[in-house]
């Protein structure tokens, strides 16, 4: 299915500015941020940041599944410096790329959008390293310089691999929003062990208090 697009091949979704209520338990955390996300189900959106050349997706992303009781990890900076030495013994790039493996490794979910405009180089280490994880759907649109590339390790490790952003999005959703059922699921769970555990100690109680009162009678 194609989507519309705007002159330059992008997307119309993202400019869109409709976009659903924001559920009040939904996070978006930055590579700044300091939050304790709980056991909320976790994304990560990762692909193309590359300044001046991919817009800002993320945003338009985060806007669209905002609706879920959900944390969204985001690699972009608002104020990024590309004087950075590109050294790890540099503070801020060692926190930056210990930021994003950390949150990659932790997520439920991963989606690698590279926009036809970028060469995204640190992405295609990502899809390189989390092709086998199980978690990971890309999005390459028509027109990435090594989209074919990309192709051939999404079949061989049999990554869920789409062509445009508009899919990309409902995909997500509709695999955050099994994660979260998932999750609820499990919780409820621990919480019936939990209560159960609860029930039988109240009834051993019980049955001691009451063995007491008839050696006493």
């Amino acid at each position: 299915m194609k989507f519309p697009e705007t002159s330059q091949g992008e997307p119309l979704s993202l400019y869109m500015t409709d976009k659903p209520e924001q559920n009040p338990a939904f996070i978006h955390c930055g590579p700044l941020d300091d939050v304790d996300v709980g056991d909320r189900a976790r994304i990560f959106l990762g692909g193309s940041i590359e300044m001046g050349k991919a817009p800002d997706w993320q945003a338009a992303f985060a806007d669209k599944i905002a609706f879920l009781p959900i944390a969204t990890f985001n690699p972009r900076r608002i104020h990024w410096d590309p004087n950075w030495k590109q050294d790890i013994k540099d503070k801020n790039l060692h926190h930056q790329i210990d930021w994003e493996m950390t949150n990659l490794e932790k997520v439920d979910l991963i989606i690698l959008y590279l926009h036809p405009n970028t060469i995204s180089p640190v992405s295609l280490l990502e899809l390189g390293r989390f092709s086998q994880s199980g978690k990971l759907i890309v999005c390459c649109p028509e027109g990435y310089h090594r989209r074919g590339n990309v192709q051939y390790l999404c079949r061989k490790d049999n990554v869920l691999l789409l062509d445009d952003f508009d899919e990309l999005v409902k995909t997500a959703i509709v695999k955050l929003e099994e994660i979260v059922k998932r999750k609820n699921l499990s919780a409820l769970g621990h919480m019936w062990s939990f209560l159960t555990h609860v029930r039988d100690g109240i009834g051993l109680l019980y049955r001691g208090m009451a063995r007491r009162i008839v050696r006493r009678s």
